[in-house]
């Protein structure tokens, strides 16, 4: 009797792990993704790959967006839509030839023009637990509460950081399981068939 008991248990417990990880919040749902504007950019803050790798994605996505790691923010202008990719790379910052300071100073003048020009703008975060060290940290502190949608990979949000800045101001949050997932978000977003 004890072993039916434990075996029941066992399978209520898997049965409940496995309903509970049906429902996260699938990159294609239609509510959870708002509709951008073309012409659109994508920029890197922090200079880690995740960037170029979103710029790669929305090619093999058929999105014309153009790609600029060091987007200055004076330029945001001549665009409808800029995405921005947040990633702290020591290796990267040195390749660019900017720092910590320079990015955050960049990235709080990005999302400042941004918002007074109304320029829709989204917060992407692909680098997962990896790239939510502290300087990674402190880059998202500057940005992420300005924009208008955050994508997100799960795997980047265990904390809730994500979810909760989500809740507190109200900005759409798409996560994915998997970085090839921003694909799909991508042609929703910007009606891409």
């Amino acid at each position: 009797m004890g072993t039916a008991c434990t075996l029941r248990r066992t399978f209520f417990m898997i049965t409940a792990a496995v309903m509970s990880t049906a429902f996260v919040v699938s990159p294609t749902h239609a509510a959870s993704v708002p509709k951008a504007q073309m012409p659109g950019m994508i920029t890197s803050l922090g200079q880690s790959p995740d960037g170029y790798t979103l710029s790669t994605l929305a090619k093999r996505s058929k999105v014309p967006l153009d790609y600029n790691s060091l987007l200055p923010p004076k330029d945001v202008v001549k665009y409808r839509t800029v995405l921005i990719a947040v990633g702290a790379s020591l290796k990267g910052f040195g390749s660019a030839g900017v720092n910590l300071d320079t990015e955050i100073s960049r990235g709080k003048e990005l999302v400042k023009i941004a918002k007074e020009r109304k320029i829709f703008t989204v917060v992407v975060h692909t680098g997962g637990e990896g790239r939510r060290e502290s300087m990674s940290n402190m880059l998202l502190n500057e940005v992420a509460g300005q924009a208008d949608y955050l994508i997100v990979l799960e795997a980047g949000n265990e904390d809730g950081y994500f979810t909760k800045l989500s809740a507190e101001r109200k900005i759409p949050l798409t996560l994915v399981k998997n970085v090839l997932d921003v694909q799909n978000v991508l042609k929703e977003m910007f009606s891409v068939k």
